[in-house]
């Protein structure tokens, strides 16, 4: 779809922070910042800011707002692909790169944002059974 990617790292680390046996969020935020920082043209503390950020938000808005794991998914997912892209436009427009908004918006951003909402079902799907294998729940004796 156009220049858009789905962006899988982010669908895994909202998938696995929605459920609510996993612990750790804030070491899986950082530790997708900095791989994402490392494979990426980009300085790496951008990436590591962004997914830190989306940690905090999905934080914030699973223990006050709402209980609901499907809508923090999607609005997480909404948010998340929003405020990667952009702030990776943001830094390359600061940093001389001739990139026009309306362009961007487009070819880049919209396409992202279709792709991870199409994909975020499925993959919160294989997160959950992976979480059932690694959390499994206690029988009653």
């Amino acid at each position: 779809m156009l220049h858009g990617a789905a962006d899988l790292v982010l669908l895994v680390l909202l998938a696995w922070i929605i459920h609510e046996q996993t612990d750790t969020h804030w070491r899986w935020g950082i530790l997708a910042g900095l791989l994402v920082g490392l494979a990426t043209a980009l300085p790496f503390w951008i990436p590591l800011i962004e997914y830190i950020a989306i940690v905090g938000f999905v934080s914030i808005i699973q223990a006050r707002i709402w209980q609901a794991p499907l809508l923090i998914l999607f609005t997480a997912a909404f948010t998340g692909t929003f405020l990667i892209n952009g702030l990776d436009f943001l830094f390359l427009w600061i940093t001389g790169t001739p990139l026009v908004f309306e362009e961007v918006f487009n070819l880049v951003l919209l396409p992202s944002l279709i792709l991870n909402v199409l994909f975020a079902l499925p993959v919160f799907g294989l997160m959950g059974e992976i979480a059932k294998q690694v959390f499994p729940a206690e029988v009653a004796a």
